[in-house]
C-alpha cells in the first residue's frame, strides 16, 4: 500500500528552489484554467511569449498569444483546438502530445489533471532526440531504397542456423524467396564451408559454388560476404554474382586459346609449377609438371626470370629446350610476369627456331656468296683490264719466240730462244689464269677423265723445283666414270691445291695425298697434306680473293679464290677440313653435268684447207700483232691480207674476195661489232666464216656481243699452231 509523500515538513523555500531547478518547464493551472504557478524553465521554453507569462493569465489567452506569434499552428495535430486540450478527458488520465514550433525545434507536452479540477502542463525540448530519430529514419529509408534498387543480389542470414533475415529484390529474382540459406546451395555442406572460412578470416571473396535458381535450375555463383552482428545475433551478409555469363566467356577464351596454334604456358615464378599449358605447347614440349624440366640447362630459367623482373616482359629470349621427343632444339621464349591469386606467375609463348635459323643460315650463306661474287666481279674487271693490256705485247713475244724455235739452228741461240719462249708462255698462262678466275662459266665443256686431270696436274706441279721435299701419293678409283667439264680449268684447280700443300709443308719432308672417288651424281677429288692445317678462325675466309696467310711476296691470295670460282662454275663444291694427320684436307665434289653442252675437238687437218690457197683478212689496230698473225698464217700456207683499222677492212671487203675474216674485237672508231654488222650487210655469205681474236672476253660489251652473234673467238696470246687451227676451222665451217 502506497501513500502520498508528506511535503508539509519541507521548507517552502526549498520546494520553490527545487521546482525552479527542474529541466522541464512546468505550469500549474486552476479549475478556471488560469496560470497559478510556473518555473523558470517553463517561461524559457515558451520563447517569444515569455513576456506574457504571468500568474493569472488564462490558458485561452496563452494559446492565442502563441498562435499569433507563430509558435504553434491554429489546429492541433488531432484537429482539436489547442484551447480545448485541457478539457479533453479531464479527470481521467494524463495526455501527451508533441509539437514542432519555432522553426526546427521539437517539444513534448503533457497535461496532468489535478484533484482540484485544474491541470499541470509540462514542456520539454526534445529537439536533439527527435532530430537524431529523424536522421536514423532517413538513413534507414535510404538504405532500404539502395538495397531495393541495387542490381546485385544481397542476402543476410543468421550464421548459425541460416535463417534469412533479409533478401534484396535482386536476390529474390535470382534464387527465389527463401526462409533459410542452406537449401539454396545445391550441396548444403558448401554453406558450412563458406561460413567456416568467414569465421576464420572475417570475410570471404569469390567463393564459387552452385545454387538453385528461382526457376529450379542449377546456376554457378560467386559469394562474397562479411560477418556482422544484428540484434545481438551473428549474421552473414552476402552478395551473389551469377557466373553463367562469366563461365561462358571463360569457356570461349579457353576454346580460343586451346584452338590457337600457339604454345602457351602458365607457371609459378618461384617453383616453375605448371598451372596451364595449351595443346600446342604439349605437342611442342610434351607433358610435364615443372617448367624447368623443358630447359636443357635448368639454370638458364633463372636468367629468363631475372630479365622478366627487370622489365616485366621479354620477347624472343633465346634458349635451348627439349622437345616432346626429348631432343634439344633452339627456341625463342616471350613472356610476361603477372599476378594470379596473389602470387607471381609467368605466362610464356615459345617458338621453335629450327627452321628460322636454317633460313637465316642460308640467307647468311647467300649474302656471303653475293659478297664474294661482288669481289670476284671487281677482281674480274681488274684482271680483264690487266689481261687486255698484256695480251697484245705477249702475243708478239710468244709468236715470234715460237717461230724462232722453228727457224734457229744455232744451239746456243736456240737455247736462249726457248728460255724466251718458256718465259712468254708462263706470262701467257698467268694472264689466262686471271681470265679463268674472272669467268663465271667454263670455257670448254667436254667429256673428262678425272684421273687423267689429276695425273696431268701432278706432272705440271712436279716440273721444276716447286714441290720441294714433298712426296705425292695417289689413290685413284679405277672404275671412275667420266664427267663433263673444262679439263684445262679443272687441271688448274688441282695444280693450285697441290702447290698450296707443298708450300704448307715447305722446309721438311712431307706427304701430299691425292684421291679420286666416284659418287651417285659425279666424282670427288681429295687433296690432303700433313702440314699445319688451316686454323678454325680463318677457315671461312681462305676462298676470299686476296686473302692469304703467306708472307709478303710469297702469295697473292688468288689461287684458292680461283679454285672456288672454277668449281662453282662447274656447279660443284669445294671445302676444307682438318685431315687425319692434322693437315688440310680439300674436298672437291663435281656433278656429272650430263645436260651440259659437249664439244669435241674437231679432227680437221690443216693440209685439207691448204690444198688451195685461202685468202684471210686480218684486222687488228695493233700493227705488231696484226703483222705477226699474218706472218704465222702465211707460213702455214694461207694468204693473209693485213689492215690496221676497220674502215680499211670494209673497203677491202668491197674490192676483194676472202675465204675467212679474222678480226680484233676492241678497236677504236669501229669495233668488232661494227665489222660484223657490215659483213652481214655487204657480204652475208662471209659472216659464217668470220671469227674474232681478242684479249678482252671479260668486258660486258664483249660478252654481250659474243653471246648474241654466237661466233667463235680465240683469246690472246695464241700460239702459231692454235691460230692456224682456228682459221682452218673458220674456213671449213667447223669452228664453234
Amino acid at each position: 500500500m502506497t501513500t502520498d509523500p508528506d511535503l508539509s515538513e519541507i521548507p517552502p523555500e526549498l520546494l520553490a528552489e527545487a521546482f525552479d531547478a527542474l529541466e522541464e518547464g512546468i505550469g500549474i493551472y486552476d479549475a478556471d484554467e488560469r496560470l497559478v504557478a510556473f518555473n523558470r524553465r517553463y517561461k524559457e521554453l515558451l520563447g517569444p511569449t515569455s513576456d506574457i507569462i504571468e500568474p493569472g493569465i488564462s490558458w485561452h489567452d496563452l494559446i492565442l498569444g502563441c498562435a499569433k506569434r507563430g509558435m504553434i499552428p491554429e489546429k492541433h495535430v488531432s484537429g482539436t483546438n489547442w484551447q480545448d486540450l485541457p478539457r479533453e478527458d479531464r479527470g481521467l488520465r494524463a495526455k501527451w502530445t508533441e509539437l514542432r514550433q519555432q522553426g526546427d525545434r521539437f517539444f513534448e507536452l503533457t497535461y496532468h489533471p489535478t484533484r482540484s479540477g485544474g491541470f499541470v502542463v509540462t514542456r520539454s525540448d526534445v529537439t536533439d532526440r527527435r532530430q537524431a530519430e529523424i536522421r536514423a529514419e532517413e538513413r534507414e529509408e535510404l538504405l532500404t531504397r539502395i538495397l531495393e534498387s541495387n542490381p546485385i543480389p544481397v542476402v543476410m542470414a543468421e550464421a548459425e542456423g541460416g535463417k534469412v533475415v533479409y533478401q534484396s529484390p535482386a536476390a529474390v529474382k535470382m534464387i527465389g524467396a527463401v526462409d533459410h540459406a542452406a537449401p539454396t546451395f545445391v550441396d548444403p555442406d558448401m554453406r558450412g564451408e563458406y561460413v567456416g572460412r568467414m569465421r576464420e578470416h572475417g570475410k570471404v571473396a569469390d567463393f564459387r559454388t552452385r545454387a538453385w535458381g528461382a526457376d529450379g535450375s542449377i546456376i554457378s555463383v560467386s559469394l562474397s560476404g562479411v560477418l556482422i552482428e544484428f540484434g545481438g545475433v551473428e549474421c552473414v551478409v552476402s552478395s551473389i554474382t551469377d557466373l553463367t555469363e562469366v563461365q561462358a566467356r571463360e569457356a570461349l577464351i579457353r576454346q580460343v586459346v586451346e584452338a590457337f596454334p600457339a604454345p602457351v604456358l602458365m607457371n609459378r615464378a618461384e617453383t616453375g609449377e605448371i598451372l596451364y599449358r595449351s595443346p600446342e605447347l604439349v605437342r611442342l614440349l610434351g607433358e610435364g609438371l615443372d617448367a624447368r624440366e623443358f630447359y636443357v640447362d635448368r639454370s638458364k630459367r633463372s636468367g629468363f626470370l631475372e630479365a622478366l623482373r627487370k622489365t616485366g616482359a621479354v620477347f624472343d629470349y633465346r634458349e635451348e629446350l627439349y622437345n616432346a621427343r626429348g631432343e634439344p632444339f633452339p627456341a625463342a621464349v616471350s613472356g610476361r610476369l603477372t599476378e594470379w591469386n596473389g602470387e607471381e606467375v609467368l605466362v610464356t609463348f615459345t617458338r621453335d627456331l629450327t627452321d628460322q635459323l636454317a633460313i637465316e643460315g642460308e640467307l647468311e650463306r647467300q649474302r656471303e656468296q653475293m659478297f664474294q661474287n661482288e669481289k670476284m666481279m671487281a677482281l674480274g674487271g681488274l684482271m680483264a683490264g690487266v689481261a687486255h693490256e698484256l695480251n697484245n705485247p705477249l702475243s708478239v713475244v710468244v709468236g715470234h719466240a715460237m717461230m724462232l724455235e722453228d727457224e734457229v739452228r744455232d744451239p746456243e741461240i736456240l737455247r736462249k730462244t726457248k728460255k724466251i719462249s718458256h718465259a712468254a708462255e708462263r706470262c701467257s698462262k698467268i694472264v689466262k689464269s686471271f681470265l679463268t678466275m674472272a669467268r663465271h662459266e667454263p670455257v670448254r665443256m667436254e667429256e673428262t677423265d678425272v684421273n687423267e686431270v689429276i695425273q696431268t696436274a701432278i706432272e705440271v706441279a712436279r716440273y721444276g723445283d716447286t714441290l720441294g721435299n714433298a712426296e705425292i701419293e695417289t689413290s685413284l678409283a679405277a672404275d671412275l666414270a667420266p664427267i663433263c667439264s673444262d679439263p684445262d680449268q679443272l687441271t688448274q684447280v688441282v695444280i693450285n691445291l697441290v702447290l698450296n700443300a707443298a708450300h704448307a709443308i715447305e722446309g721438311r719432308h712431307g706427304r701430299i695425298c691425292i684421291e679420286s672417288h666416284g659418287s651417285d651424281d659425279g666424282a670427288q677429288i681429295v687433296v690432303e697434306d700433313d702440314g699445319p692445317g688451316v686454323p678454325d678462325e680463318i677457315r671461312g675466309r681462305i676462298f676470299e680473293p686476296f686473302f692469304t696467310t703467306k708472307g709478303v711476296g710469297k702469295g697473292t691470295g688468288i689461287g684458292l679464290a680461283m679454285c672456288h670460282r672454277i668449281v662453282a662454275a662447274h656447279k660443284g663444291t669445294i671445302s676444307v677440313e682438318n685431315g687425319k694427320d692434322g693437315g688440310a684436307r680439300f674436298l672437291i665434289s663435281l656433278p656429272c653435268n650430263k645436260d651440259s653442252r659437249k664439244t669435241s675437238k674437231p679432227a680437221v687437218q690443216e693440209a685439207e684447207a691448204a690444198k688451195q690457197v685461202c685468202r684471210v683478212l686480218v684486222i687488228d689496230d695493233e700493227p705488231d700483232v696484226a703483222d705477226l698473225n699474218a706472218e704465222i698464217l702465211n707460213r702455214g700456207g694461207f694468204e693473209a691480207h693485213v689492215v690496221y683499222n676497220a674502215r680499211d677492212a670494209l673497203e677491202s671487203l668491197d674490192t676483194a674476195n676472202y675465204d675467212a675474216v679474222l678480226s680484233d674485237l676492241n678497236m677504236p672508231d669501229i669495233d668488232g661489232r661494227g665489222v660484223y654488222d657490215a659483213i652481214m650487210a655487204r657480204r652475208p655469205d662471209l659472216a659464217d666464216r668470220t671469227g674474232f681474236l681478242t684479249g678482252d672476253t671479260m668486258g660486258r660489251q664483249s660478252q654481250l656481243f659474243l653471246g648474241e652473234v654466237k661466233r667463235p673467238y680465240i683469246e690472246k696470246p695464241v700460239s702459231p699452231k692454235e691460230l692456224r687451227a682456228f682459221v682452218t676451222r673458220l674456213i671449213t665451217g667447223t669452228a664453234a
